[in-house]
C-alpha cells in the first residue's frame, strides 16, 4: 500500500534542466542527489530531498521531501546506495555549470579530498616542492575526474530507468541499446583515472621514503620494498593500508581488484564485450514502496563480485580510493588546508 507521503512527479523535478517563463537576470538553479538504479533526489526546501521515481501501481510518482539520511535509507533498503550530488546554475542558458560533490553530497561541510590534494600542491609549491606539487595536483585531479565520470554513468543510468518507465518494462526485463555504450565508456574513464590516482599516491610515497626516481607506480613501489633491505619501510601506515589492500591474499584485497578491473576492460576486454553488455529493468519494495531502477550486471564468472552492478561495484572501488586517499593527505608532508585571506 502506498503511504500518503508520496506526492506526484512535477515535470520540473522530471525535467530538471528545462527553464519556464523567464525574465531577464533571472538564475536558474538546481540541487539533486544521486544514487545507484538511476534514482535521484532534488532539494525540496532546507536541505530536504524528494526520491523518486517510485510507483504507485503505474504512475510514476516522488516521495515528499525528506532529510537526506532518510533517503540514503531508503536506498541502502533496496540494496542501492547514494552516491553524491550535483548542484547546476546556468538552467536558463544553453551552457548548464554543474559542481559534483561525491560521497556526502552537497552540504556536508566536510573537505573533499581532491580539493585537500589541490591544497597540498599550492602548498607545496610555496614550499619550492615542485616535484611533489605537481603529482599532488595529479592525484586532486584524477580522484575529481573519476567521481565526475561516476556522475555520468549515473546521468546514463537515470536516462535509461526513465525510458524504460516510458516504454513500460516488466520487472526482470533485460535490454539493450546504442547509449549503453555511453554507460560502458564512462566506467573505463571512472577505472583509468582510480588507477592513475593509485599510481600517482605510490610516487608520492616513494619520494617520501627516498626511492629513485623509476619508482613510478605502485607495481614498481611494491617490487622496491620487496628488498629485505627496505622492509621495514612497509610499516609508514599508508604505504602498509595501500599494500595490504594491494596483496590479493588479503582480506580486503580492493586495490588489486581495482587494477585487475582496469587491466582487464582496458587492456584485454573492453567492458560490454565481457559482462556488463546489458541493462536490466527491477521493480524492488522497501517499507511498502515500490522502486524502479536500471542496473549493469558485470558478468556472471566476474572474478570478484559475479552479477553485480557495475554502478554500485565502481562506487565502492570509488569510495575506498577516495578513503585512503584522504588519509594520505593528512599524513602528506604539506599542509592540506588553503590559505586564509584576511581583508584590511
Amino acid at each position: 500500500m502506498i503511504t500518503p507521503h508520496i506526492i506526484a512527479m512535477s515535470e520540473t523535478i522530471r525535467e530538471p534542466r528545462r527553464a519556464m517563463n523567464l525574465q531577464m537576470g533571472t538564475v536558474q538553479t538546481a540541487t539533486e542527489l544521486h544514487l545507484t538504479g538511476g534514482l535521484r533526489a532534488p532539494m525540496q526546501g532546507d536541505k530536504l530531498w524528494s526520491l523518486g521515481p517510485v510507483l504507485d501501481g503505474r504512475t510514476v510518482r516522488q516521495l515528499s521531501p525528506r532529510p537526506i539520511q532518510h533517503v540514503a535509507g531508503i536506498a541502502a533498503g533496496i540494496g542501492g546506495t547514494l552516491f553524491g550530488g550535483d548542484e547546476m546554475t546556468g538552467m536558463e542558458t544553453p551552457l548548464l555549470s554543474r559542481v559534483w560533490t561525491p560521497l556526502d553530497g552537497p552540504g556536508s561541510g566536510k573537505p573533499q579530498p581532491a580539493d585537500k590534494w589541490g591544497a597540498i600542491a599550492g602548498n607545496a609549491a610555496d614550499a619550492g616542492a615542485a616535484d611533489y606539487a605537481e603529482l599532488a595536483g595529479h592525484i586532486a585531479f584524477s580522484l575529481k575526474a573519476a567521481g565526475i565520470r561516476l556522475r555520468d554513468a549515473s546521468d546514463h543510468h537515470h536516462d535509461q530507468l526513465m525510458a524504460a518507465l516510458a516504454e513500460g518494462k516488466v520487472s526482470g526485463n533485460r535490454f539493450t541499446n546504442i547509449p549503453v555504450s555511453d554507460m560502458q565508456l564512462a566506467f573505463h574513464s571512472v577505472l583509468s583515472e582510480l588507477a592513475s590516482a593509485r599510481d600517482y599516491l605510490a610516487k608520492t610515497l616513494a619520494m617520501g621514503l627516498g626511492a629513485p626516481p623509476r619508482i613510478d607506480a605502485l607495481a614498481r613501489l611494491k617490487d622496491w620494498l620487496d628488498a629485505a633491505s627496505r622492509a621495514h619501510l612497509r610499516a609508514s601506515p599508508i604505504v602498509s593500508d595501500m599494500l595490504t589492500a594491494y596483496d590479493p591474499a588479503s582480506l580486503d584485497p580492493w586495490m588489486h581488484e581495482l587494477t585487475e578491473y582496469r587491466n582487464l576492460f582496458l587492456h584485454r576486454q573492453p567492458l560490454g564485450r565481457r559482462g556488463a553488455g546489458w541493462l536490466r529493468y527491477e521493480e524492488r519494495s522497501h517499507d511498502g514502496l515500490t522502486i524502479p531502477v536500471v542496473t549493469m550486471p558485470l558478468a556472471d564468472d566476474d572474478l570478484f563480485a559475479p552479477g553485480a552492478d557495475a554502478l554500485l561495484r565502481f562506487v565502492g572501488l570509488y569510495r575506498k580510493m577516495t578513503d585512503l586517499l584522504d588519509r594520505g593527505a593528512d599524513a602528506a608532508p604539506h599542509p592540506s588546508t588553503f590559505p586564509h585571506i584576511v581583508a584590511d
